[in-house]
């Protein structure tokens, strides 16, 4: 594996480990999260620079940007570490597959294998994970914690495969496996100083309860040799590596790196880059057999990886009584969650009569959008504007969120809204329909913006709907 990194880049890093380590110094970070972040930005440098130019001159081109995004992460990094306790592991000797710790002085005690809170999550990914970015499509994460700890020392997390690319590599192996028996392991995290074995312990944890909910045959991850990355955490936890894919870095006008996810117009890498490796872990014991028995690795050809093809989502009628039954069964359960926190800042002062829905559109949209992509790998869109009722029997709505699926001014795109007797005189707590006939009916909905699922954590609503998630993970 260490002949997929890029010489050139590995020559230049070792030529600025002298700066690269006084930086760190002068930030209060570490010496590895600073050089990640260098390795991050200098693809936006062509090879005829990075080759060419000194080694002084390409650091300088990638030093802001690089100590930028370490110092934000040692910010949030040390209030990490005081919630998740992590000072109880100093002088730590031996941490137990049980999870039980033992320590030099005579100390004992357990860490506690769990699901996180999405809060708690949102900082991991957004603020402490070196891609400071957040996955909307999050369904499941996992977590190591010391007794009374409200953040993870360790955190793992996992998404739908959504991308036709990795289900064509697992079948290149041979592995006939859809998006519903494939999980994505996104992100994974550990405090600074924790034991090296942690993190295997959390993905072999997190793997063991996958499979106890029936959520998937095999996870696929991968790690990126740009980076300095080996795989080790992974090959510990018993991944197998299975397919070379191409790496797509785009950056900001400010030359900050974004993922692709929600990179919009921004600005592609100029440098020729090594490829991710795949990997892949069974969940059940025949997977694990058939996974295990893997030799070779596939190569993804760049069009089928630049072209991101999503997973086409199965048909479905989420207009027929079926999925109304459904989704007014999703209303119940997201009123248990509304509250002043989750309410738009202009109605939390309105009167609660139970199940009030106004001032909820936005979190409630939220939900929806992501259950959508989670069950059913749509591509729903979140909407903002205006609801307008033609005649006297309701009023209309200046400041509203809906979801949308279809595309934009198609009359049949599907308008879904769990929050529709936000409008005072509505009769239906829900309003589903085609936006042409609800139109032909008088229910006019008029989007201002639409926001695709990966762009929310952007969004305002996003803290809103993160107390939504906690109260609902609070109640289950």
């Amino acid at each position: 594996m260490e002949g997929l990194r890029d010489p050139d880049v590995e020559t230049f890093v070792e030529a600025a480990r002298g700066r690269i380590r006084a930086d760190a110094e002068t930030v209060g970070t570490d010496v590895r999260s600073l050089e990640i972040q260098v390795r991050l930005h200098l693809p936006r440098l062509s090879r005829q620079a990075l080759v060419g130019w000194s080694p002084d001159k390409v650091y300088e081109e990638v030093r802001l940007q690089a100590v930028v995004r370490a110092a934000e992460v040692r910010q949030w990094a040390q209030e990490a570490a005081y919630q998740a306790h992590a000072s109880v592991l100093l002088n730590v000797e031996k941490v137990r597959r049980d999870l039980s710790l033992s320590f030099t002085d005579g100390y004992r005690t357990g860490l506690r294998f769990a699901e996180v809170r999405p809060s708690a999550g949102h900082v991991v990914q957004s603020r402490l994970h070196y891609l400071r970015s957040e996955r909307a499509d999050t369904v499941l994460q996992f977590g190591l914690f010391l007794p009374g700890a409200t953040m993870p020392l360790t955190y793992v997390a996992f998404s739908r495969c959504d991308r036709q690319y990795v289900l064509d590599a697992l079948a290149g192996h041979g592995l006939k496996a859809g998006p519903r028996e494939t999980m994505v392991l996104t992100r994974m995290h550990g405090i600074a100083g924790i034991p090296a074995n942690l993190m295997s312990l959390t993905v072999s944890r997190a793997v063991r309860e996958i499979r106890a909910r029936n959520a998937a045959e095999y996870v696929v991850t991968a790690y990126n040799p740009m980076l300095g990355f080996d795989g080790a955490a992974f090959l510990a936890s018993g991944f197998t590596p299975i397919a070379l894919s191409p790496v797509a870095y785009r950056y900001d006008e400010k030359g900050l790196f974004q993922t692709r996810r929600i990179s919009g117009d921004s600005i592609p890498q100029s440098l020729d880059t090594p490829d991710n490796v795949l990997m892949v872990l069974g969940v059940t014991g025949a997977a694990k057999r058939r996974a295990a028995a893997l030799g070779g690795l596939i190569t993804v050809p760049r069009r089928d990886h630049s072209g991101g093809d999503h997973i086409a989502s199965p048909a479905t009628d989420l207009a027929s009584p079926e999925w109304r039954t459904r989704l007014l069964g999703y209303r119940r359960t997201l009123e248990t969650g509304w509250s002043d926190a989750t309410a738009h800042p202009r109605y939390q002062a309105a009167p609660d009569s139970g199940g009030d829905s106004r001032g909820q559109c936005g979190v409630t949209s939220v939900w929806l959008a992501r259950k959508l992509r989670s069950d059913l790998l749509a591509e729903p869109v979140y909407c903002q504007g205006r609801l307008r009722f033609d005649g006297d029997h309701a009023e209309g709505v200046s400041h509203h969120c809906w979801v949308e699926v279809g595309r934009d001014h198609d009359p049949r795109r599907l308008v879904l809204d769990l929050t529709g007797d936000q409008s005072a005189g509505a009769t239906e707590p829900i309003i589903v329909g085609e936006h042409g006939d609800l139109a032909a009916r008088g229910i006019r909905y008029e989007p201002a913006m639409r926001l695709g699922l990966d762009e929310l954590p952007r969004d305002r609503v996003w803290p809103r709907f993160l107390a939504l998630e906690d109260r609902l993970d609070a109640v289950r």
